[in-house]
């Protein structure tokens, strides 16, 4: 009964939402529906249950092993997903408990601050009286972060040094581009963030008014763009975003939100799900990357260093068994389709590539067999392509080049690896930066590197959808970036607006800058002089 209070609670939130912000933001709402499924918490508080704990217990506990899994991961997005979790525990709870929040009168204009700001606290609040949001947790990757953008809601996360209470009945001015807060600001402030917040607007007019053209620079040269996907695969917003297909879908998500391996017939299903939102563009499949940093809560793992242990491939090729049937569920899924891609993460020698090229070859004739395809005809030889995440990779290139089609670069965790920084760990956080002039240096080796030895090659880490980071990369050579749905039309507005002359220039001299600030320093001021300025700092 809890649950299904809950479920009725969301749906109206997400009707509520309905008109007030797109649609791949109101999906947000699917993928809390999605986390009540019984293959996901349900079973796992239910199994609780018959072993004689009390739901609320049983409740509690799961969530918070859920949430210990989502914060051990590397990539922020799916970080970020365990504050989802716990909203939706507390939300059950509250109905297990027979609660009822207390409502507090509203003033007509305000900023609502929380230790954690959450996309259902936000849709539950009058849209017209939020001026902003602060959240002493989070980061700019949360749901609500992501829903305060699409309403249009300056927003400042993580801001953890300072108490609740600090705030209360303050004037405030909230700036979501520097991430400063100004309290009882003179008239004069508040007059320059009004004007702003007008220029801001305008500027996102345009970016939508523009969404249905190419992503090409102002000389011709074309961008492949593509969505990174993991959690909302089936949404209808998506078949109206103007995308050259999924550049990475993430399969492990699946595997972490349920209580064991999902079946051969579990995962064919999903994957037939993602293959048939895109029939007629390349969808790229990731094989399961966890291990280490990403734990299944039913393949539990312990090491001293999991970013440098037992993950991605290495762990699949040592579970061949889990390996071939992922591998089938997806050539299962892909029959009768020619989109299908399969990635391969944590690569460092060519003989990986060799024996996970020989088993996807031996579920390929197995399924073909099995289902009665003729090969080539119904059934595809998926192309197979190997993730550059691993600094090793980099010089493993050619090597690989006749045993792949195509590569596709890991920014996020390439920049870990070359600075040997773990960005989860607040001590040497600050030293994780992909502006790092070796990072970019790496990321031009790589891309001039394929293009010797004639292999595309994609970048698919949050780089690719940061501003300057695309226009990075644009220069570096590459012509396929993957990114969260948020930011496809920013990028393809910001390369409309750019000469491949320009991003040269950047270029040349963010590889000779000696330190992140320079170079984005270097990319404020060009930018600005390009018109672009509203990308990079607030107003138009």
């Amino acid at each position: 009964q809890a649950v299904a209070r809950t479920r009725a609670d969301l749906k109206e939130l997400s009707r509520r939402m309905a008109g007030q912000v797109p649609d791949d933001t109101l999906a947000i709402f699917d993928v809390y529906q999605g986390m009540l499924d019984a293959a996901s918490m349900g079973d796992a508080v239910e199994n609780m249950i018959k072993e004689g704990w009390r739901a609320q217990t049983a409740l509690k506990y799961v969530v918070e092993q859920f949430v210990a899994q989502f914060e051990a991961l590397e990539d922020s997005y799916l970080q970020e997903r365990a504050t989802d979790v716990r909203d939706i525990g507390q939300r059950v709870l509250l109905h297990l408990q027979n609660r009822q929040r207390k409502r507090k009168p509203l003033p007509d204009n305000f900023i609502l601050i929380a230790d954690e700001v959450t996309a259902s606290m936000l849709a539950e609040l009058p849209r017209d009286q939020i001026a902003g949001i602060i959240s002493l947790n989070g980061s700019s990757n949360s749901h609500a972060a992501i829903m305060a953008r699409s309403m249009n809601i300056p927003a400042v996360l993580g801001v953890d040094d300072i108490e609740l209470h600090f705030f209360s009945d303050r004037l405030l001015a909230v700036d979501g581009y520097t991430g400063e807060i100004y309290v009882d600001p003179p008239a004069q402030v508040l007059t320059q963030f009004h004007q702003l917040a007008e220029e801001e607007q305008e500027l996102r007019d345009i970016v939508t008014e523009h969404s249905h053209l190419p992503a090409e620079t102002q000389d011709g040269q074309r961008i492949s763009l593509h969505l990174n996907l993991g959690l909302d695969v089936t949404h209808d917003y998506l078949k109206t975003l103007n995308i050259d297909g999924v550049g990475l879908y993430r399969s492990e998500i699946p595997f972490m939100m349920r209580d064991q391996l999902p079946t051969e017939d579990e995962q064919t299903e999903m994957y037939q799900e993602v293959l048939d939102q895109f029939p007629d563009q390349p969808v790229v499949m990731r094989t399961l990357d966890v291990g280490g940093d990403k734990p299944l809560p039913y393949f539990p793992l312990k090491e001293d260093n999991p970013f440098l242990g037992w993950r991605g491939i290495r762990l699949t090729l040592d579970h061949p068994e889990i390996f071939l049937i992922q591998i089938r569920a997806m050539l299962r899924a892909s029959i009768g389709k020619s989109n299908l891609r399969i990635l391969l993460p944590m690569i460092t020698s060519t003989s990986e590539v060799d024996e996970a090229s020989r088993l996807i070859k031996q579920a390929y004739f197995e399924v073909a067999e099995e289902q009665g395809c003729e090969v080539g005809v119904n059934l595809f030889q998926p192309q197979l392509g190997v993730m550059i995440e691993v600094p090793a990779a980099i010089y493993q290139l050619p090597a690989m080049a006749s045993k792949v089609d195509f590569f596709s670069v890991g920014s996020n965790d390439l920049t870990q690896y070359l600075l040997a920084v773990d960005r989860n760990n607040r001590r040497v956080a600050s030293l994780y930066d992909a502006y790092h002039p070796a990072v970019l240096a790496s990321l031009d080796e790589i891309a001039r590197r394929c293009e010797e030895i004639g292999k595309p090659v994609s970048v698919c880490g949050e780089l690719a959808g940061d501003p300057g980071g695309a226009l990075l990369l644009v220069a570096m050579g590459y012509r396929q970036l993957s990114m969260n749905s948020y930011n496809v039309d920013r990028v393809r507005w910001i390369l409309r607006n750019v000469r491949s002359s320009t991003l040269n220039v950047m270029l040349a001299k963010a590889l000779q800058a000696r330190n992140p600030d320079q170079i984005r320093k270097m990319i404020a001021e060009k930018m600005e002089s390009i018109g672009l300025g509203g990308f990079v700092r607030a107003g138009k």
